[in-house]
Formats: C-alpha cells, structure tokens, sequence
C-alpha cells in the first residue's frame, strides 16, 4: 500500500498526523501546486506540507485551547532520506492557553527525542508529524500529543511514533510509542483537518 498520510492508530481509532505529499523548494517561494501529485526529486530541497491545528481539551477541569503550526524550517540542517532524497526538516510551535493565559509555549524539531530513535534513523529522518494524542483523550491529567520522527515522502519505511505528555507547568515527557498501525487508512481526505472526537 502506498503511505499516503503518517498515522498513528490504536485499536479502531485513528489518528492523521500529516501527509506525506511534499513540495520542493521552488514551490515555497509562493507557487501554488496540487502537491498531492508531487514527487519528491533528487534535483531540489523537497519540503513536507505545513499546517495548523487548534481545539480544546480538558485538564484537571478546567478547559484549555491549543493551537500549533507545523512548518519546515530552512535554518535546520537538511536531511538526505536513505533514498538519496534532501528535505527541509520541520518544526512545530505549540502553544496551550487559558483565556489569554499562556500556559505553554514550546517550539518541538526531531532533536527533542533524539534519545528515543536510532543514530541511523535519526540520521535520515525529519520530524514528519504532530497532533494531539486522541487515543489518551479520555485521560484528563495532562496535555497528550503525538509526533512523528520519520520519512518525510512515501518512498521510505522509516517511522517512529513518539508520545508526548505536558503537564500545567510545562513540564515534559516522552516515549516511544509501539505497536502503532501506519497502514490504516485516514478517517478522513483531508490530513491537516482536526480528527473529529465524536468519531467512534
């Protein structure tokens, strides 16, 4: 099966963390494409999409908002995949609020779970996915997320699923998450829209 979307899925929900259409460098510069046709290409620096997220959840009560925005970076090192393909690595800026409290404020690249992936793999993967964790959305003791440390395009098998846990403070935990299904179709066509949390 092609991978068309990073999935994190668990039992019968699902979880879209990012597409895995690219644009090159060329595109960037303000170009509009229908990237879900592009290739990657050993010619140019290929870019993953970027896109932004928001909702609510609930901790110890009380509601908080969360938003992020998930970008490719220029000014981190590039990535040669083991394919031979060159990406822009990405980062990701959260931030969780209360009203117009800042409770957290934290920019993630892949270097925040350097410990959890391999040396090789870490070599030739880029932070390739965020969201939040829906599969712990019935635990209301902290901020859970999820991001993705892997290949950027479809032609690599590379994927490590990392577990993200915040609490009020702004204090951080991660693990590697395990037996995690990447060949579960998306729940929906469009990867950058919120995951519906009705869904069954």
């Amino acid at each position: 099966m092609r991978k068309q979307y990073i999935l994190a899925a668990m039992g019968a929900t699902m979880l879209t963390l990012a597409t895995w259409s690219c644009v090159n460098d060329t595109q960037k510069e303000g170009q509009t494409t229908d990237v879900t046709a592009e290739l990657p290409s050993k010619d140019v620096v290929n870019a993953m999409n970027d896109f932004n997220l928001s909702g609510e959840m609930e901790v110890d009560g009380r509601r908080y908002e969360y938003e992020f925005a998930f970008d490719s970076d220029p000014n981190l090192p590039i990535v040669t995949t083991a394919e031979g393909f060159r990406y822009y690595d990405n980062h990701v800026k959260l931030i969780i609020s209360q009203g117009q409290h800042v409770v957290v404020e934290r920019t993630f690249t892949k270097e925040a779970f350097r410990e959890l992936v391999s040396a090789r793999d870490f070599q030739h993967s880029v932070l390739a996915g965020f969201n939040r964790n829906y599969m712990r959305e019935d635990r209301h003791d902290a901020f859970y997320f999820v991001a993705v440390v892997g290949d950027p395009d479809e032609s690599g098998d590379i994927s490590h699923t990392i577990g993200i846990t915040i609490d009020t403070h702004g204090g951080i935990a991660t693990e590697l998450i395990h037996n995690v299904d990447t060949d579960t179709p998306p729940s929906t066509d469009d990867a950058s829209a919120d995951p519906d949390e009705d869904a069954a």
